[in-house]
């Protein structure tokens, strides 16, 4: 288990001041599960996940504006410090290395100062997460186009894949990926196994029939939190692992996952793959892929 710090920027009223939560959890993703229940608040649905240089996670929830940041601390941060057996001498001082930003010497005071005059403002703290953003006219006037392209579809035959193969394919038109995936959950099982896989692997991952555990990598905790998960640039993340893509030896660089539920139940789940020209996932995308889980919800639960 790795420890991790969780850093909330105050957002007030609802928030005056800055929140930081220090917990173990065995990936960033066990991180944000936890971390959400322990600052309390609404669960979100869906989530945007920006993977910064060094492995920090910049978490937002588009529908609130809430904003964290999630960073692995270093063993040595967190080891308890050595207890020295009961009689043994004290351990000699040793001189004080001073850190690396700290200044040891008494400088001159610049000029302002000198004349008593107040110091420059502090440089604010860079923004963690993306600035909320209205929904447009124009996402607006896409997805209902959109619900009319999906009811127009032909039912689902779920074991050959079926109108969830349509589904998959407007979502990969409209979110500009390079591969995707439909995922069901059996009723009584704890694995999701692929119904439909579009892209450079499908056919190796359905040839293997990769199964998923819930809970395991995106697709396995978009399922059991029931929360859709756009991940942008993985690469940065020497933790990421995602079980999908490192079976079908496919390079995974950026995900959006949504959940298909119907009732409070989930049915499964779908996947979108490495968004072309390296662009971000906005919540125009996951938006487009929330409509037509539920298309597909509709579906497998009729």
């Amino acid at each position: 288990m790795a420890q991790f710090e969780i850093f909330v920027p105050a957002t007030p009223p609802a928030q005056a001041a800055d929140v930081v939560v220090l917990l173990e959890a065995d990936s960033w993703l066990g991180a944000l599960r936890a971390g959400v229940a322990r600052i309390g608040g609404r669960h979100p649905a869906n989530v945007l996940c920006d993977v910064r240089p060094g492995g920090v996670i910049h978490v937002t929830d588009p529908e609130t504006g809430r904003a964290f940041r999630i960073q692995e601390l270093p063993e040595a941060a967190v080891r308890p410090a050595r207890t020295p057996p009961p009689g043994s001498p004290p351990a000699p001082a040793r001189p004080r290395r001073p850190a690396r930003d700290e200044i040891t010497e008494k400088l001159p005071l610049p000029g302002a100062a000198r004349r008593g005059e107040p110091p420059p403002p502090r440089r604010p703290p860079a923004p963690i997460g993306r600035e909320p953003a209205p929904r447009s006219s124009s996402t607006d006037a896409l997805l209902a186009g959109l619900t009319r392209r999906a009811a127009a579809l032909p039912g689902v035959a779920a074991e050959a894949g079926g109108g969830l193969g349509a589904l998959l394919d407007l979502a990969l038109e409209l979110t500009g990926c390079e591969a995707g995936s439909v995922f069901l959950l059996r009723p009584g099982e704890r694995e999701l196994s692929f119904a439909v896989a579009r892209g450079p692997a499908a056919g190796a991952i359905l040839r293997r029939g990769v199964r998923v555990p819930v809970g395991a990598g995106v697709v396995g905790f978009c399922v059991q939190e029931n929360v859709a998960l756009a991940v942008s640039d993985v690469r940065q993340d020497p933790r990421f692992d995602d079980a999908v893509a490192r079976a079908a030896g496919y390079e995974a660089r950026s995900l959006l996952c949504t959940p298909i539920a119907r009732g409070g139940r989930v049915l499964g789940a779908m996947e979108v793959m490495n968004k072309r020209g390296g662009e971000l996932f906005d919540q125009q995308d996951v938006a487009v892929l929330a409509l037509l889980a539920d298309h597909a919800a509709a579906r497998l639960g009729a």
